[in-house]
């Protein structure tokens, strides 16, 4: 059996074909979920959070905004939002948006869950992005 599984990313703009890697790490909206070959076939909703991706040794980092992981024997398919790989984050930009949406959490007239939502994707983007 190979040790290895075909990793495709797909969003509403771009389709990254990873290719064969030898580990995901995801999150999913229960926490965080580990992928290797040979994983049984499910579909898991997936969260804000860091994709960490392991081929041929090294470890790859993407930050995502949520959507689905759809596993099967051929390998795993993300169907996200977003994904952002961490060399190109930019983190200036990352950066004023938390400041925009920590100061629409000051005012309770805005959308609250909105802003917070806002300030999470933020977060992950510069976390991610110091992981290079």
């Amino acid at each position: 059996m190979s040790k290895t599984f075909q990793l495709d990313i797909i969003t509403p703009a771009k389709v990254i074909s990873v290719g064969q890697v030898e580990y995901l790490r995801a999150p999913s909206t229960e926490g965080l979920f580990g992928v290797q070959a040979g994983h049984a076939p499910a579909t898991i909703t997936m969260g804000i959070g860091e994709i960490k991706v392991t081929q041929d040794g090294k470890d790859l980092f993407y930050a995502t905004n949520g959507g689905f992981a759809d596993i099967n024997t051929e390998g795993v398919l993300l169907l996200v939002e977003t994904v952002e790989d961490a060399n190109t984050i930019d983190t200036n930009r990352a950066s004023e948006s938390g400041k925009r949406a920590k100061s629409f959490l000051k005012d309770a007239s805005n959308d609250v869950e909105r802003a917070q939502a806002a300030l999470n994707r933020a977060k992950n983007r510069l976390k991610v992005a110091e992981k290079i």
